[in-house]
């Protein structure tokens, strides 16, 4: 388990206070709204999607699955007859049982939090709120897929890469066969929002590289889908 990990129970809490005071405060409109980090969906459609993440959490569907593209479908789709408050108080109703799972899975914890807080981000671009109570969580996150980030870049590449959080910690390079090695340096909420495609490829390639970064953003980068058009 990451030494940080432990903290995502407490911390998915805070930031699941804070955004449901914030879309409590939205009418109609504004939850009919389309998401620019997320085009096919609206405000309300995220908030399925984070919802249900929960609901189908412990309800026994394994964690490995309840992100696949198939299933962040279903989670929308599930809820398209509800309106914004009434998933807010599916996900407020559902919290206990979620906070008890977590408590006995920080894994699980950390995955659904590192997800609320993209999807936070991807909100607060919308609605231009304040990101300070998300923020605190970045670093969890960042980690999480920064670890992922260089197994796909071990596996695709052969390529050992170093992220150094420039506000933050750094997660070295894991052990890999080739001598190879290659650092990234970069806010961590700048590579949060990168690494989930919530950035167009110039911006990513304007992070500090230690080398050409092509190859690696061809074959390694994107965990969901392209670039950001």
């Amino acid at each position: 388990m990451d030494s940080n990990q432990a903290e995502a129970p407490a911390m998915y809490q805070v930031v699941r206070a804070e955004l449901v005071k914030e879309l409590g405060e939205l009418d109609d409109a504004s939850a009919s709204r389309l998401v620019p980090a997320c085009p096919q969906w609206t405000v309300k459609e995220v908030v399925a999607h984070i919802s249900g993440l929960n609901v189908e959490l412990v309800a026994g569907v394994p964690l490995a699955s309840i992100g696949s593209e198939e299933a962040t479908g279903r989670q929308v789709a599930d809820r398209a007859h509800l309106n914004l408050q009434e998933v807010v108080d599916e996900w407020l109703a559902i919290g206990h049982y979620i906070d008890q799972f977590f408590m006995a899975d920080v894994n699980a914890a950390a995955a659904l939090l590192a997800d609320l807080i993209v999807h936070t981000y991807d909100l607060h671009e919308l609605l231009r709120q304040n990101t300070a109570v998300a923020a605190t969580a970045i670093p969890l996150a960042a980690h999480r897929y920064a670890v992922r980030l260089q197994k796909r870049v071990a596996d695709a590449l052969g390529l050992g890469l170093t992220v150094e959080f420039v506000d933050g910690e750094t997660c070295l390079a894991p052990q890999v066969e080739a001598a190879d090695l290659m650092v990234l340096r970069v806010p961590a909420a700048l590579f949060v929002r990168g690494v989930t495609g919530r950035l167009r490829r110039s911006e990513v390639e304007a992070f500090d590289w230690s080398r050409d970064p092509t190859a690696l953003l061809d074959r390694a980068w994107n965990l969901y889908g392209p670039f950001r058009i």
